[in-house]
């Protein structure tokens, strides 16, 4: 432990900690709250009942993240209904879509809706704690999210969620495990959702080395960002990772911040951009995934959906770090590699 620091201090608590709080009012009332504060002035919230995915994200004062219309919204409101998906879905810094289905809604035997059911579980477990990891004091969440069918799937995540004392990241440690005694496909994708002021016509998008294939007629440039544009229609871009730690980064320099998602290629071989610069839903996603983020049908015809085999575990790490000024995104681009242009 660092006694210097704390013989400064009565209580750690007043320059970091976790704390659980329960919403009240709204369509999110009832939900709990983890809330995450450092020394660094990173700030964000996992919710616990929704799949312990992330609402809020704030790097001293100045928001990250980016929140649909809807707000929190409790997993008891949840509905699977083909076109309730937009009515429902709350944004935020991460959201977890999967783990049978991460694309639009399906009807392929059973009904799989728009990015899975992950994110609308609570976690069956849940608990936080500060403690100090030799000279380093760590901020942690674990739980247990169960997706469970009557005479089907049973696929486990385990998450583990950290930062530190004087971090500017949050680390995501996934367990995802197959109870059944069969093999059972599994879709993931991580919904990493970025907006004002962090998101503004100023700002650029970088990325590490990757393959790049618009996705509609709309998608001519994933990097450069406009002011909100009032019916702005969307884009979407899938990027084929080549290396084996990717990134994707949104950052600007007037701003003087940016932020990044780092993951390794091995279980999450691709990701998507979404980028929509509609007023009022004005949102750049970065989006690693396992799958060609498409409908569960699509993904099987192409023989591209992945699978666990019975009883088997794969570890997945996911990383969303802050940038602090013009050097460290300068470094950042430099040491990564990351092309500004496509």
């Amino acid at each position: 432990m660092d006694i210097s620091l704390l013989k400064h201090l009565g209580n750690l608590d007043q320059i970091a900690g976790i704390r659980e709080v329960t919403l009240q009012g709204g369509r999110g009332s009832g939900m709990r709250l983890a809330e995450f504060y450092n020394a660094a002035g990173l700030r964000f919230s996992i919710m616990p009942d929704r799949g312990m995915d992330l609402l809020d994200l704030s790097y001293k004062g100045i928001n990250l993240s980016f929140q649909t219309k809807n707000g929190a919204v409790s997993p008891f409101a949840f509905s699977p209904k083909n076109g309730e998906f937009t009515a429902q879905w709350s944004g935020g810094a991460l959201v977890t879509c999967g783990l049978d289905h991460v694309g639009g809604h399906s009807e392929t035997g059973e009904t799989f809706p728009t990015h899975g059911r992950i994110s609308y579980t609570p976690a069956k477990t849940f608990g936080v704690k500060t403690f100090w990891d030799e000279s380093t004091y760590r901020l942690r969440a674990e739980g247990d999210i169960h997706q469970t069918r009557m005479y089907g799937r049973h696929l486990g995540l385990n998450r583990t969620v950290e930062t530190e004392l004087y971090g500017k990241s949050i680390v995501i440690r996934d367990v995802i495990t197959n109870y059944e005694g069969t093999e059972e496909p599994f879709m993931l994708l991580y919904h990493c959702n970025f907006g004002y002021p962090l998101l503004q016509a100023d700002s650029q998008f970088a990325f590490s080395d990757a393959d790049i294939l618009p996705l509609n007629d709309r998608s001519k440039d994933p990097t450069t960002m406009t002011a909100p544009i009032d019916g702005q229609s969307e884009e979407l871009y899938f990027f084929r990772t080549k290396e084996e730690r990717a990134y994707g980064v949104l950052y600007n320099r007037k701003l003087g911040l940016g932020v990044y998602v780092a993951f390794d290629t091995r279980h999450l071989p691709h990701f998507l951009q979404w980028k929509l610069m509609k007023s009022h839903d004005y949102v750049l996603a970065i989006e690693p995934c396992n799958t060609l983020g498409l409908s569960r049908e699509e993904t099987a015809a192409r023989g591209a959906m992945p699978t666990l085999a019975p009883y088997s575990s794969i570890e997945i790490a996911l990383e969303i770090g802050v940038l602090d000024g013009e050097d460290e995104i300068n470094a950042f681009l430099k040491t990564h590699h990351a092309k500004e242009t496509v």
